[in-house]
């Protein structure tokens, strides 16, 4: 006798776009510019998630975004054996595409000019594509299904992304909700002033990891007042900067990216930039 193969019901198109979200500032804007239907936030396993998840119910606390287009992820996937000591996991936007296809065929990624990682470049979004619309044709347990991956904003600096996310009359007070830092650091006794922004958290921004330096370059070049004490440690004073420096200087660290680091290094008092330029155009001359 044959078995009847296919399932009851069928899985059916969802239209719906779907934003990978992490509570980072680059995903709290990206929300206000794109409007996605679905917020996914997929819990990794990552050393930083603790302070992700409080940065979102402070989020939702304060309405910067909607509670009813979050959806959390626990105990899905624990990736947190493949974290590399720089905090790279390797191949985990490919594997939170996968995840976030089940909710949408419209999936937001979050990346912008600057970021280096080949799971965020134009031939993974295409390859991506291409797979998830082979597993998703139809066939007995699924309608078929086409798929679009978009990072619109992959040619925009953060600094560019910020401004827009400004124009808009968006509140910039969102921006030192989001929480993007790598190496966050516990605060005992609580310091009063950033107790507006991470008043569960008890951690603030290391301001040292490059998440929390890119975030610094944005608000500074778009003229955001910064609290004295947001960042632990001043972030144009990291001691990795010296050695990108000579790449900033070329265009040839982050490429596009690179004038606004400039930009913001020429703002803050304190760094000599032209001492450092003369430094460097001797070096180069040397060579």
């Amino acid at each position: 006798m044959a078995v009847n193969m296919i399932t009851q019901n069928k899985e059916r198109v969802k239209n719906k776009s779907v934003l990978l979200f992490s509570g980072g500032m680059d995903s709290v804007i990206f929300d206000k510019l794109l409007k996605p239907d679905v917020l996914l936030y997929i819990n990794s396993g990552a050393d930083y998630e603790r302070q992700e998840k409080n940065c979102l119910e402070q989020l939702i606390k304060n309405k910067f975004i909607d509670k009813k287009k979050l959806i959390i992820l626990n105990n899905i996937v624990n990736l947190s054996q493949f974290e590399r000591d720089d905090k790279i996991v390797p191949n985990r936007n490919a594997i939170l595409m996968m995840i976030a296809s089940l909710y949408g065929e419209i999936l937001y990624l979050g990346s912008v000019s600057g970021d280096r990682s080949f799971d965020k470049d134009e031939k993974f979004y295409k390859l991506t594509k291409k797979l998830l619309d082979h597993m998703w044709e139809e066939q007995h347990w699924t309608e078929k299904r086409e798929f679009k991956i978009l990072s619109p904003y992959k040619n925009t600096t953060k600094t560019e992304l910020v401004k827009k996310y400004l124009e808009l009359n968006n509140n910039p007070e969102a921006l030192f909700i989001s929480f993007s830092c790598y190496e966050p650091k516990c605060i005992t006794p609580p310091i009063l002033s950033m107790w507006q922004y991470f008043p569960i958290i008890k951690h603030i921004p290391c301001g040292q990891c490059k998440p929390c330096f890119r975030k610094w370059v944005s608000l500074i070049n778009n003229d955001i007042q910064i609290p004295n004490d947001y960042f632990y440690q001043e972030p144009w004073k990291s001691k990795w900067l010296k050695d990108v420096l000579p790449l900033i200087r070329l265009n040839k660290w982050r490429g596009k990216e690179d004038k606004d680091i400039w930009s913001a290094l020429e703002k803050q008092r304190g760094f000599n930039i032209k001492k450092i330029a003369e430094t460097l155009a001797l070096d180069i001359i040397k060579k």
